[in-house]
């Protein structure tokens, strides 16, 4: 492979194959949300939370095949922060970047308080803060040798998350078909019926469904975060995207169909994982015990993800940059590797056990909910770079990876975000986090003009 081929333009170098990109694409969809945060979706719309995630997982393939198209545009670029501050303007870039970066960081609180509540399963009176903690510095660790550890890392726990996935979706359907009985009744469809119907929660229900599986769904952007160090990127990129409905139907649906065939939806816990409580339920021995191995190593996968995205998402927003800041967080170490901006994000991820101090019980939901909140604006902002592109762009001189249904698919997508955005601020156990994110673009909008009016003195 020639240099150009193998190093970008950043410096960068092209260490992750075919595998790790797929792999890594799985899991950045596979977390917490999945495996904890489904509990709290179940508990607040019953069994029409399986057609929520079915809707969002749609219109996240749409915003997907948006951001290809983007990606493939410029495969030298580092994140879609360069897109946007390309196509909407260095202070909206300005924004976004630094609202993305802080975003992937309360992502890994809530991945690292969740560590806290999985391993109280074995050690009841463990401090719910020390699985973090080793976690993170773990991890740090790893993601300072090289990406290329980072991806077979990854690689390693995806496989154990899809074998698991798979594993139960299959049981459940052996014991669908074979009329088997759990501690909760028989395994059946008419647990989606018996206990109140299908939207046994109402319409007010159903729409409360929606915060935690957005939540589930965060990182699916991974991917193209991952552009400036993949080798092939033309159609390992493609290939990924595409395959995402396959993801979304085996990974999410199946797996939470499996859950509500095993358990009636009220009887679905909130505080550990479903996916234990349905295991555990089959009086399979030792079943509960792997399964919570397993969340735990998706939750250390996330956490994984999540760090090697914000240290890249802060080198990025620096890079090439004056002033002090920029020049500490904005340069790759010898390695090639953005070493000082991925310890800034893993002290910052290390802050998670305070809020748990403070808040408690409802860390997790609290963190989750205000980073859905920010996600929604970034994503509208990605719609709007997206159409941007393509008004600014000659037909000529557009790649293959087209985005379906242009313009109008764009304006439906960001629709589908405004419309959330103005449930989460309707809901009042929303309400907060969303105005706190509303709040905190407006404070980095007004630190953005200051910059640029400092700058043109």
């Amino acid at each position: 492979m020639s240099e150009k081929k193998s190093e970008t333009s950043s410096g960068y170098k092209r260490t992750l194959s075919n595998a790790h990109i797929q792999l890594i694409a799985l899991g950045g969809t596979i977390g917490t949300g999945l495996f904890l945060g489904v509990g709290d979706s179940i508990h607040k719309a019953g069994p029409s939370v399986i057609l929520t995630y079915i809707i969002v997982g749609i219109f996240l393939f749409l915003l997907m095949r948006a951001l290809g198209e983007l990606i493939m545009s410029d495969l030298n670029k580092h994140t879609y922060i360069d897109f946007i501050e390309q196509y909407l303007g260095k202070n909206i870039g300005f924004i976004t970047g630094y609202l993305y970066w802080f975003s992937w960081i309360t992502l890994g609180m809530a991945e690292t308080t969740a560590l806290g509540i999985y391993f109280k399963y074995w050690f009841p009176t463990l401090k719910p803060w020390i699985p973090g903690i080793i976690t993170i510095v773990a991890l740090l660790i790893i993601n300072l040798i090289s990406a290329r550890v980072f991806g077979n890392l990854e690689f390693s726990f995806a496989i154990i998350k899809i074998i698991t996935i798979v594993a139960f979706v299959l049981l459940i359907l052996y014991l669908l078909i074979t009329g088997a009985k759990t501690s909760f009744g028989p395994v059946a469809f008419a647990n989606l019926d018996d206990h109140g119907g299908f939207f046994a929660r109402g319409p007010h229900g159903f729409l409360q469904g929606f915060q935690m599986v957005i939540f589930s769904f965060i990182g699916v952007e991974l991917i193209g975060l991952t552009a400036a160090e993949v080798q092939n990127p033309e159609t390992t990129l493609k290939r990924a995207i595409n395959q995402l409905p396959i993801r979304i139907i085996l990974f999410y649906v199946m797996a939470i169909l499996g859950i509500l065939l095993v358990i009636p939806w009220s009887k679905v816990s909130t505080n550990s994982s479903p996916f234990v409580q349905a295991l555990g339920a089959t009086g399979i021995p030792d079943a509960s015990s792997i399964i919570n191995f397993v969340v735990i190593s998706a939750a250390v996968s996330s956490t994984n993800s999540l760090l090697y995205t914000a240290g890249r998402l802060l080198f990025s927003v620096t890079y090439d940059g004056k002033g002090k800041w920029n020049k500490a967080f904005g340069h790759l170490s010898r390695r090639q590797l953005p070493q000082n901006a991925l310890i800034l994000s893993a002290l910052l991820m290390g802050c998670a056990p305070a809020i748990t101090l403070v808040i408690g019980d409802q860390a997790f939901n609290f963190i989750s909910s205000t980073t859905t909140s920010m996600f929604l604006i970034i994503w509208c902002l990605m719609v709007l770079t997206h159409i941007s592109y393509r008004r600014k762009t000659p037909a000529d001189q557009l790649n293959d990876f087209k985005m379906p249904g242009f313009p109008y698919i764009d304006y439906f997508i960001l629709l589908f975000f405004i419309l959330l955005i103005i449930l989460l601020l309707i809901l009042p156990s929303y309400r907060i986090p969303m105005i706190a994110a509303i709040v905190t673009f407006i404070v980095l909008y007004l630190i953005s003009k200051l910059w640029s009016n400092e700058k043109a003195v």
